[in-house]
């Protein structure tokens, strides 16, 4: 009898050989397919829009308007007026819309032109008040605007407190002087719907800085208040 399991039988032996090449066989098989595929997608095939085709234009029937294209919206940003004296310092203006400003009939507010004082009144009857104010104030008039404008150009002196130091304030050298806001100014109104803007210019014509147009404009504000 021969032993079932005889491995010493050449036919056993080679088909045990082909059994174990089998798995190898079939994973090259499927390699060549792939790699064979790749080549036939990315060979000289060109892209579809390569074949695409120009239309003719529309054509548009008598008597309709020709289609209007996308316009490019034009977005406008309003000049901004240079920052000058302590705006350039690194802080934030000192000048800020007044708490209960709607109880109140003048207050210091701030806008990209600068400081100024909103008064609840027409700019005509604004010029008008700001005429005696001036005067009243004690600041010397100019050149006054009689035409509604209120562009009046006055002098302004400021007048500094004498106080009586003693000997050791004397001594306190380090202490900065009071700032002098004296000179040439002058007024700009600007309607803002029903109320009016109070700009404060150089008599020249340029803008005063943060801390002189709300030093000026703050003895208005009394005034007119």
């Amino acid at each position: 009898m021969v032993p079932v399991n005889d491995f010493t039988r050449p036919d056993i032996t080679e088909n045990l050989i082909n059994m174990n090449n089998y798995p190898r066989l079939t994973a090259l098989v499927l390699i060549m397919i792939a790699v064979l595929s790749g080549c036939s997608m990315f060979g000289n095939n060109e892209p579809e829009y390569m074949a695409s085709v120009e239309a003719e234009p529309l054509k548009i029937p008598e008597g309709l308007d020709t289609p209007a294209g996308p316009r490019p919206v034009v977005i406008t940003v309003p000049l901004l007026r240079m920052p000058a004296g302590d705006e350039l310092e690194p802080m934030p203006p000192r000048v800020v819309s007044t708490a209960g400003k709607q109880d109140t009939n003048t207050f210091m507010a701030w806008s990209a032109e600068g400081a100024y004082l909103m008064v609840k009144d027409t700019p005509e009857s604004v010029a008008r008040r700001l005429r005696f104010a001036i005067v009243n104030s004690g600041m010397t008039m100019l050149e006054r605007d009689d035409t509604g404008t209120g562009s009046h150009k006055f002098h302004y002196t400021q007048i500094f407190l004498n106080e009586e130091d003693g000997f050791f304030s004397s001594m306190a050298f380090w202490r900065d002087k009071p700032v002098d806001y004296s000179g040439v100014f002058m007024t700009k109104l600007k309607s803002d719907g029903v109320d009016t803007r109070v700009f404060l210019l150089f008599g020249t014509g340029g803008a005063v800085d943060t801390a002189g147009a709300e030093h000026i404009l703050g003895i208005f504000m009394e005034r007119l208040g």
